[in-house]
């Protein structure tokens, strides 16, 4: 498939005819946009990967253990599966990496976020949106080290998807800021946060209708946690001579707002594919060596650019 169908395909305005194009300063973090960046939808592209894949839905790991004799996979309610090899890509949240290298934790930044999601119908977008933002499928705006942004996530004859997000840093005993919260509790919206937003003033169009609390009261709006974590160069070492390889967030996570971490994840699996076509799957620890310097560089840089976004140096844009 080339670049321009590619595009056609997957671009999240190729209904207007659209490329998914976006420009840096269009950004909150300072992403590099060079190189045919592109905003794509989602969930078009997660079933563009699975063409022609046997994958089996259904499955949950519960506890993975590894000895000289292979490496045993306990599936819950299921018979445990033998492997020689074992490929962790289940994200963040790792069940592989919990039960192998417990000692590679997560890591809480200091940052208050909340995501929301809303469909407008066409006539709404089209007379309080679309003339503010143009071509452009995500805009933002500072209010002192409080970000606003807004993203374009479908259109469709009849509606716009968009979501949105409101982040700061942390305050000192701020009741919006709780790294220790079970991961059902990210839909537990405290009252705090709707203060919040009717304390924001002279908010202009389509930032406005947006985050209006009352409307934002009806949202899908999620508490996100921006996590962290890079297993240390032993770590890897350790679980590649075991036959074991974490890749994407279950090894080297970003945080949300700044990191690049699903494009991360679909570079190690591309880069892994052709390692393993050159190489076999013996010499997986030489794979970890050569990705663990920007692994380790990609995780710096995105925390950096979380702290800088929310800079009250930052002019609003």
């Amino acid at each position: 498939m080339d670049e321009a169908l590619f595009r056609e395909r997957l671009a999240i305005d190729s209904m207007r005819q659209g490329k998914g194009e976006v420009s840096e300063d269009a950004l909150a973090p300072a992403i590099n946009t060079d190189l045919g960046t592109f905003r794509c939808h989602r969930g078009r592209l997660e079933k563009l990967l699975q063409e022609g894949q046997d994958i089996r839905w259904e499955h949950t790991v519960q506890n993975v253990t590894s000895s000289s004799q292979g490496i045993i996979v306990q599936l819950k309610d299921e018979k445990a599966l033998d492997a020689d090899i074992l490929i962790g890509t289940d994200g963040v949240h790792s069940q592989i990496r919990k039960s192998l290298a417990p000692e590679i934790e997560l890591k809480v930044l200091p940052f208050v976020v909340f995501n929301g999601k809303r469909q407008l119908a066409k006539v709404e977008f089209q007379e309080k949106f679309e003339s503010k933002l143009g071509a452009r499928t995500i805009v933002h705006e500072r209010h002192g080290d409080i970000v606003l942004e807004i993203s374009i996530n479908e259109y469709t004859p009849q509606h716009v998807d968009v979501s949105y997000t409101y982040s700061r840093p942390a305050r000192d005993n701020d009741p919006l800021h709780r790294p220790d919260r079970a991961i059902p509790g990210a839909t537990d919206i405290p009252e705090e946060f709707y203060s919040e937003l009717e304390d924001l003033k002279d908010l202009q169009e389509p930032f406005k209708t947006v985050f209006e609390a009352t409307k934002v009261r009806k949202d899908r709006v999620l508490h996100w946690l921006m996590r962290s974590t890079l297993g240390g160069p032993a770590e890897v070492d350790h679980l590649a001579q075991q036959g074991v390889l974490l890749v994407g967030d279950a090894v080297h996570a970003m945080p949300i707002l700044g990191g690049e971490g699903a494009n991360n994840a679909m570079k190690d699996g591309v880069d892994l594919a052709r390692h393993i076509v050159e190489n076999g799957t013996k010499s997986l620890q030489n794979f970890a060596d050569a990705r663990y310097n920007s692994w380790k560089s990609g995780v710096e840089e995105s925390e950096k650019r979380l702290a800088e976004m929310h800079s009250q140096g930052k002019a609003s844009l």
